[in-house]
């Protein structure tokens, strides 16, 4: 479903035992209520109580249906956090190609405010930045403006995307365009042009 305890608690920079310690439950308490909001089974309140705690407000939304809202930024992020969460980092890949791709093709036609609105993110940092700039690139190329969640930061040190194999990973050092590489994401360039 969402995220937003373990986004929140990460943006406050706060540990699951420093949250427990402020919401007076136990560190598994934390881990339990992230793992009930990832699996959609927590409740409204408690999810508000949490996030009360971190200074967030949960925001419920009934947006006119979308045509395209299976590739909104918010809900692409919660389908790649789902395989990434399995180990199933090629469909991740492609989750994420084809989200940069329809947003390309038709962004103009969102529902208003779509490509804005990401209250979670990845839940990991790698393939946080990746979405950042594939994803934030699509919507600058369609709207003419990237949104200030979709501002990428530069990774620490050179990450392979799939780096286990040494036929990709020898591809991307050939292949990887320069946009990524400034960012340290190695990636071949025909795995991004796939959706």
């Amino acid at each position: 479903m969402s995220d937003l305890i373990r986004t929140s608690r990460k943006r406050a920079g706060l540990t699951g035992a420093q949250l427990a310690e402020r919401l007076g439950i136990t560190a598994g308490g934390i881990s339990h209520l992230e793992r009930s909001e990832r699996l959609g089974t927590i409740q409204i309140d408690t999810l508000q109580r949490v996030l009360d705690t971190l200074d967030r407000q949960l925001s419920l939304d009934a947006p006119q249906a979308d045509a395209y809202a299976a590739y909104w930024p918010e809900h692409a992020t919660n389908e790649i956090n789902q395989a990434l969460q399995e180990h199933d980092y090629a469909f991740a890949i492609r989750a994420l190609t084809k989200t940069a791709q329809m947003i390309r093709l038709y962004g103009t036609e969102f529902n208003s405010g779509a490509l804005e609105r990401r209250p979670s993110e990845l839940c990991d940092q790698r393939w946080e930045q990746l979405f950042r700039a594939e994803i934030g690139d699509a919507i600058q190329e369609s709207t003419g403006t990237r949104p200030t969640w979709a501002q990428p930061q530069k990774l620490p040190r050179a990450w392979y995307t799939f780096g286990e194999f040494k036929s990709l990973r020898d591809r991307a050092k050939a292949t990887t365009p320069e946009r990524f590489r400034k960012l340290n994401i190695m990636i071949d360039a025909r795995t991004l042009s796939r959706a």
